[in-house]
């Protein structure tokens, strides 16, 4: 008895070790993941990287609704005809005529009688250039034309129409031959559509579209930085004598530390006994400098203390003169010293403009 029990025993904690245990599966862990990780990333760098694609070969991709929803996503009504026609460029069309051709189809049937956006595009650079001039001449009243026509150059630049047109959607939507897409095809879409503003909807509405979107591109940049002056001390004798006051007398107001490597002098700039500027240097020529250009941005109201620009809804019925000049500093600087620009040598070397930053020489 006692035998035939111990034997059932045995067979019992036999099958019991045969009896595979409970296995809990592990979360969030997958012990082939990393091995699979390392072949997909030695097999990119074996391939190479991603091309770039251009939207329309995506499968979701729907060119009427993609330009219906830019016209809205803008807030701007227009037709869908004069819309794809502002994303329209000659290239596009060329490309389509040559494939047609190679078929033995006539183009006059093929459907491609159609206008590029080549003549909206100078439109809208037209328009958009005389109002960002007109806008800052009036906000600017008191800087110089030199200044005017600097921070123009940089709100018309190709940079910084690029990053509007980038930041809009434009890229996707253009039709044109070239891929991946040159600044300069941005550029001109933007203008194009510039200029489909002022053709469907009147200049205010191109204006305003002027207004939202290039000159916002101002805030948090230092306008005085854009315009480049040589030498500021000159240009501030001229600008004083110009307006019937005192020559300017620098004075050292303070100094910290001058016999070590972290010297500091702090000069003012006075005339007619008022101080009219002031700035801190390492050396006493950097700070007579620096105060120099101090006073010019307090003279000309382009301190950093200086209004806002009027945007937005505080711009709604803004009223700007179309006709206003600012006085230039070139002629600033011929009238307080004739002699030189009546000289042999022409006025343009000793007070002339540079090309690109308009700086101004010595006087």
């Amino acid at each position: 008895m006692s035998a035939s029990i111990r034997s059932g025993l045995k067979v019992v904690c036999f099958r019991k070790l045969l009896i595979p245990l409970q296995q809990v599966p592990s979360r969030c862990y997958k012990k082939g993941l990393s091995k699979d990780l390392r072949i997909q990333y030695k097999s990119r760098l074996t391939v190479g990287p991603e091309p770039d694609r251009h939207r329309s070969e995506f499968i979701n991709w729907n060119y009427d609704s993609e330009v219906y929803s830019f016209g809205k996503r803008l807030g701007e009504d227009l037709n869908d005809d004069i819309l794809k026609k502002v994303f329209l460029h000659r290239s596009y069309i060329e490309r389509e005529k040559k494939k047609i051709q190679e078929l033995g189809i006539a183009v006059g049937t093929s459907g491609l009688d159609v206008d590029h956006n080549e003549q909206l595009a100078k439109s809208g650079e037209q328009l958009a250039s005389n109002y960002v001039l007109i806008y800052l001449r009036n906000a600017f009243p008191n800087y110089f034309e030199e200044g005017i026509r600097s921070i123009h150059e940089y709100l018309m630049s190709e940079d910084v129409l690029c990053n509007i047109g980038r930041h809009l959607g434009i890229p996707e939507l253009i039709m044109c031959d070239d891929f991946p897409l040159r600044e300069s095809t941005i550029v001109t879409t933007l203008m194009a559509f510039i200029g489909a503003l002022e053709q469907e909807k009147g200049k205010e509405r191109a204006h305003l579209f002027v207004r939202d979107f290039i000159l916002p591109q101002l805030i948090g940049k230092d306008i005085n930085e854009m315009w480049n002056v040589v030498n500021p001390m000159g240009l501030l004798t001229a600008v004083l004598h110009f307006q019937k006051r005192g020559l300017p007398e620098p004075r050292l107001l303070w100094e910290g530390a001058s016999s070590t490597l972290m010297s500091v002098y702090h000069i003012g700039i006075y005339s007619d006994q008022k101080l009219i500027g002031k700035a801190p240097g390492e050396t006493a020529q950097i700070a007579e400098e620096m105060a120099a250009r101090d006073a010019l941005k307090r003279l000309c109201q382009t301190q950093e203390s200086r209004p806002a620009l009027l945007l937005g809804k505080l711009s709604e019925n803004l009223k700007l003169d179309e006709k206003k000049v600012n006085i230039s500093a070139k002629d600033i600087i011929e009238q307080f010293s004739p002699k030189e620009s009546t000289a042999s040598t022409s006025s343009k070397s000793i007070f002339g403009i540079f090309k690109g930053n308009h700086s101004l020489n010595k006087v």
